[in-house]
């Protein structure tokens, strides 16, 4: 019995990961182009991209969309003025690209990330938010990572 209760709490958490992921996106800009070609489309100026508790937003959002003819989104690009806000953190940055599938964000240039009231500062954030790690870097040219942390 104890086994089985086990099988069936994996199962619905599974199916909750995995249910972020299949919820509509939503995208709205100034303007819209769209490249079949590509299979891309393009949202320019005060874009915002939303998939359940996800946002993004950004001075342009690229979607790319898978290869086949299945029209779905598989990566969100955005670039210039970049916010990400995904439970209860927010993070800011020049760049940023979302793997939908993998559920995994990672930002490039001069990142901010905001949980609470603590606040970590570097040049590069990845986040994987299937196994919850994140991970901040420093650039190249030995700038370190900052982080402020309340105890509070």
């Amino acid at each position: 019995m104890k086994i089985i209760s086990i099988i069936i709490l994996f199962i619905l958490f599974y199916l909750n990961l995995n249910a972020e992921n299949r919820k509509p996106i939503e995208i709205v800009a100034d303007s819209m182009e769209w490249n079949k070609q590509l299979g891309q489309a393009v949202a320019i100026g005060n874009a915002k991209a939303i998939q359940g508790q996800t946002t993004i937003k950004a001075d342009k959002i690229i979607a790319l969309l898978n290869k086949d003819n299945t029209q779905q989104i598989t990566e969100l690009k955005a670039s210039g003025n970049v916010v990400f806000l995904k439970n209860q953190q927010l993070a800011t940055g020049n760049k940023a690209v979302y793997y939908l599938k993998q559920d995994k964000v990672i930002i490039t240039g001069d990142v901010e990330l905001k949980r609470d009231n603590n606040i970590i500062k570097g040049e590069k954030l990845i986040i994987d938010f299937l196994t919850g790690l994140s991970k901040m870097e420093g650039s190249n040219s030995n700038q370190k990572v900052k982080m402020k942390y309340t105890t509070e």
